[in-house]
């Protein structure tokens, strides 16, 4: 009777692994048994129980360890996810650091305070003859804010 459901027999199976010292002796209870109530030795030819239980062993263990490595894959891809979000966060916390350093108001003195004033009106200055074409935004004779030329239109 071949099941679809692997978890079928779980229950019985796992008490009966409770009720022994380990895999060893769970494993020749169920030999013992297929030796005693059946002919699982003798029914076949002479290798055949031998190779049954082999091939049914290289199936298991083959699931078994490609379960093992994902779940070793899927460890590692979570670890790295962390880390990268760890670094993220302080690389974050870095920047907000600096930032908070940079725009700290910083305290002047007089002297300090005119020298600067003065570095940001030649700034300006510059700025001014380096652009002959007056700005649209500066109010014209009438204190409007348009240009005069379109005032004439």
């Amino acid at each position: 009777m071949p099941t679809k459901d692997p978890e079928q027999f779980d229950g019985v199976l796992l008490a009966m692994a409770q009720q022994h010292e380990g895999v060893s002796e769970l494993l020749d209870t169920i030999f013992s048994f297929l030796a005693r109530k059946t002919d699982f030795y003798t029914g076949a030819g002479e290798s055949a129980a031998e190779n049954m239980v082999m091939s049914k062993f290289k199936k298991h263990q083959s699931q078994a360890v490609e379960a093992l490595a994902k779940k070793k894959r899927e460890s590692e891809e979570a670890d790295r996810k962390r880390k990268e979000k760890i670094a993220k966060a302080k690389e974050e916390e870095q920047n907000l650091g600096k930032q908070k350093q940079e725009s700290k108001i910083v305290e002047l003195t007089d002297e300090q305070a005119a020298q600067l004033q003065k570095e940001l009106d030649a700034e300006k200055q510059k700025q001014e003859q380096g652009d002959p074409q007056p700005d649209p935004a500066e109010t014209n004779k009438s204190g409007d804010s348009k240009p005069e030329d379109e005032e004439e239109e």
